[in-house]
């Protein structure tokens, strides 16, 4: 189970306990708490290895110790005010302390002249108020005392009857000296939309190498019911097969005429060699009668991972022959993937990020060059003409021929003119694709 710690201020433990019971189910938590700023980056630092996760009681502490924070790259929020939050309390605020001057105001937690102005401009027929003219320096120990010290000033001189705050330490000192101070609390709905956020970034962070995948397939449709099922029998026994022949760890799930395969993305990578060629596809093409399409997906969630899956599957689908296609977390789509490695070293190519660097080298898709490297598996040469490429990627010739063209500005295809069988007509421009493993500058 997840792990969370909550760094926060000692007094709001009691208001936080509540909300974080609703989420039992689904993490465990500590308050690690504390009194001054100059306490938080030991705690954090004597507490990282034994946390998932951190959320931190608000902005001035999590600012504080933020270059440390990213350098220890754990997953980590902090709990803030909303813009609905705030005019929820100002609202309160003004039912409160009827006929209230807002000149005689003091607001600690607005910071440099716009925020201010953005709430006189609500507040019509106002004097300014008092906010803070200068931005926070975040990394002064001394923040929560010159925030008192500045509350404690501006009642000593007579020109505030209210002190609003977003700092839960120094309420008490204020109640002490019997001054009126409204502390501004975060609304439940907001701490649990940031307790949902925080479970999901790390759910994220632990299945960074163990994502999410699922593959779909649609089982072809028969002329009867026998025929149907059959089918659907030779699917299922011919991914078994595949996956105990290559080890790997999958969950087939069959619903009708649907296959949904649950993998890890180490298992996926594994299985298209990279996102090169997909070797599934090849294993069914070779043990079945007709043509399978499979559209992989990933995500962080197993309904992410398979929405992304139907709309690979989609993609796929648009090509008669058997192929997969990848549609990542990012919605990056990645294919068509076909069933056999290229074996001619003069048009291989390695792996996916290859042809991303290329197509950026290039300014073409990356999309549009796998398709290319397809129409090349599919017609077993890499000698192709205009029409081959317009033909698979819906293109017009002249498109299709600007595409090649730019391949032989990259040294990446050489053209020649070569006659037809027939005695009439043109010769046609054949393109000799070698798409090589290269250097990235």
């Amino acid at each position: 189970m997840i792990n969370i710690g909550i760094i926060t201020a000692k007094n709001t433990i009691d208001t936080l306990k509540p909300i974080f019971q609703l989420f039992q189910q689904e993490c465990e938590y500590e308050f690690l708490p504390y009194e001054k700023l100059q306490n938080i980056k030991q705690i954090f630092l004597n507490n990282k290895p034994l946390f998932d996760g951190f959320i931190f009681g608000g902005p001035l502490p999590y600012f504080y110790v933020e270059d440390v924070i990213k350098q220890s790259r754990k997953p980590v929020v902090y709990l803030d005010i909303t813009e609905k939050d705030f005019y929820q309390h100002l609202f309160k605020v003004s039912q409160k302390y009827k006929g209230l001057d807002f000149s005689r105001v003091y607001i600690d937690f607005l910071w440099g002249e716009d925020q201010a102005q953005e709430l006189e401009t609500v507040l019509e027929d106002e004097k300014p108020m008092y906010t803070l003219k200068n931005e926070i320096d975040f990394k002064n120990e001394r923040l929560y005392e010159e925030f008192l010290e500045k509350h404690l000033n501006l009642w000593r001189e007579g020109l505030i009857d209210l002190s609003i705050t977003r700092t839960a330490n120094i309420v008490e000192v204020m109640k002490k000296n019997n001054l009126n101070v409204y502390y501004i609390s975060i609304t439940k709905d907001t701490i649990k939309v940031k307790i949902e956020e925080l479970i999901t970034k790390v759910k994220y962070d632990l299945l960074k190498d163990n994502q999410m995948v699922v593959g779909y397939i649609e089982s072809p449709t028969a002329s009867n019911i026998s025929e149907n099922e059959l089918t659907q029998i030779s699917i299922h026994k011919a991914l078994l097969e595949f996956s105990t022949q290559n080890k790997l760890q999958i969950n087939i799930q069959k619903n009708n005429n649907i296959f949904e395969i649950i993998t890890s993305f180490g298992d996926l990578q594994e299985i298209t060699n990279h996102f090169h060629y997909c070797g599934m596809i090849g294993y069914l093409k070779e043990n079945l009668s007709f043509d399978v399409h499979i559209g992989w997906g990933i995500g962080i969630t197993l309904s992410q991972a398979l929405q992304h899956a139907k709309l690979a599957y989609r993609k796929a689908t648009s090509y008669t022959e058997s192929c997969a296609f990848v549609i990542d977390e990012d919605e990056r789509s990645m294919g068509p993937l076909g069933f056999e490695e290229l074996n001619n070293d003069d048009h291989s190519f390695n792996t996916w990020e290859e042809i991303e660097e290329l197509s950026k080298q290039m300014n073409v898709s990356a999309t549009q060059l796998q398709k290319i490297l397809a129409t090349m598996t599919r017609l077993k040469t890499n000698e192709l003409t205009s029409n081959d490429v317009a033909e698979v990627l819906g293109l017009s010739v002249r498109s299709a021929n600007r595409l090649l063209n730019q391949l032989v500005e990259k040294n990446l295809a050489k053209v020649e003119q070569k006659k037809q069988s027939s005695a009439q007509g043109r010769p046609l421009k054949v393109y000799t694709i070698s798409l090589l493993p290269f250097e990235c500058n």
